[in-house]
């Protein structure tokens, strides 16, 4: 806690951190040029405006729907047995796990700046001109490409993440308990959450992907759908046990990823053309 002063010491020590950090990210935005002090409390127009809301709603219906997720599995967990045990094991699970989430969270972000970065580069859109189909497909190549490469990257990083937790869980959980009995409801739980990190990989890689090409509304159906799994499972006999619990987590995350996955080969802007489908647009042409 910060200054002894316990849980509002805490948020003191949070609120002063965001605020030294967003005067941080003013002064670099300043140095760089991106905004100026004219420009910053004048009211955008509408038609700029318009976009960011639509999408903010959007993302915003996602995290309402990822809430209401995590909450049930939270709640299943806590109303589990009266002694307490089973919410201790499921605390601890999670911020074990939470520690791998920073990791998938970086390789989620790199995904949104890289993806469309490359597609505007390679297609000219850096530069304002016009962009025919050609330059518009040179972008989507170079785009599809680093997605590609981020997949890669972020499964990769998700063994190695599930892998490491597998070998320090004997390690990590005694320092969040000392009762037997919650270090030992840690175990299945916990290796369940290890295998959840290799589906994670994909899983972030591809939310960071949609994001950077600005699809909010597939990325919510498919989290919408994911959701449905979970709170299926979490209802049925899965949800009244711990390691069910994480299995309908499991199940969440593997779905989503399997979703993103075939929407980025089959139905996204980056998605690779089949010969029938060139075949049918010079046909119409």
């Amino acid at each position: 806690s910060w200054g002894g002063f316990g849980a509002a010491g805490a948020a003191m020590a949070t609120a002063i951190s965001e605020i030294t950090g967003g005067m941080i990210y003013i002064k670099l935005l300043l140095r760089r040029k991106l905004i100026s002090w004219s420009q910053l409390f004048k009211p955008p127009s509408w038609s700029n405006l318009k976009p960011l809301v639509q999408g903010g709603l959007v993302m915003l219906a996602r995290q309402a729907i990822l809430n209401i997720a995590f909450l049930s599995a939270a709640r299943r967990a806590q109303v589990m047995d009266p002694s307490g045990v089973s919410a201790a094991a499921y605390g601890i699970v999670m911020q074990i796990y939470t520690l791998g989430i920073v990791v998938h969270l970086a390789i989620q972000s790199t995904a949104a700046a890289l993806v469309p970065s490359a597609k505007s580069l390679a297609s000219g859109l850096s530069g304002g001109g016009i962009v025919d189909e050609e330059m518009e497909e040179k972008g989507n190549e170079a785009a599809r490409n680093v997605a590609d490469r981020t997949f890669s990257w972020g499964l990769f990083t998700g063994v190695l993440l599930g892998v490491g937790q597998i070998a320090l869980i004997p390690k990590i959980v005694p320092l969040f308990s000392t009762l037997p009995e919650v270090q030992e409801a840690v175990k299945l739980p916990a290796l369940i959450s290890s295998f959840i990190h290799i589906v994670n990989g994909p899983l972030f890689a591809g939310e960071g992907i949609l994001l950077g090409l600005e699809r909010f509304k597939a990325l919510t159906c498919i989290t919408g759908i994911g959701t449905a799994i979970m709170l299926a499972c979490l209802a049925s006999p899965l949800g009244m046990r711990l390691d069910g619990i994480l299995l309908s987590m499991a199940a969440f995350n593997a779905s989503e990823a399997i979703m993103l996955v075939w929407h980025h080969v089959r139905m996204g802007p980056l998605r690779r053309r089949r010969e029938d489908d060139v075949w049918k647009d010079v046909t119409v042409a």
